[in-house]
């Protein structure tokens, strides 16, 4: 069970704070991105399910997920504040995620996740996990 804690800052400061983050050029994906770096993988294709990266000749489909926005098992915590809009939101990318995944899969892609956790903490062991993968195709 999650511990809840109290917001540190005020409603106006929140609103600031989450008005600033990205959906892509995030500095994780950006630092993914130069990991990749002779890999040959597409960063933000446009299509389906909008994946970080992707390798169209090995079918790869690369998505990296947040602890927060997309309800890391480890590291959410459930905000205390606006509790039915934040709920029903990060759940409903939950199930996007899942959707997508199974599309993706049905069009013949492999799809890999990396919480962003990992990324952070062990960035060469995902790059492993990548290459070790590539192989098995």
């Amino acid at each position: 069970m999650a511990i809840k804690m109290p917001d540190t800052f005020s409603k106006k400061k929140r609103s600031q704070i989450m008005s600033k983050v990205r959906s892509k050029d995030t500095k994780l994906e950006l630092h993914f991105k130069k990991l990749l770096k002779g890999l040959r993988f597409r960063y933000q294709p446009k299509m389906f399910g909008k994946p970080d990266f992707t390798s169209k000749k090995l079918k790869i489909a690369i998505f990296i997920d947040s602890c927060f926005w997309h309800k890391c098992p480890k590291h959410f915590r459930k905000p205390n504040s606006n509790k039915s809009y934040w709920t029903s939101k990060i759940d409903r990318n939950v199930e996007r995620a899942k959707e997508v995944n199974k599309m993706l899969k049905k069009e013949g892609w492999k799809v890999i996740r990396f919480w962003e956790h990992e990324i952070k903490k062990n960035p060469n062991k995902c790059i492993k996990k990548l290459i070790i993968f590539n192989k098995t195709i």
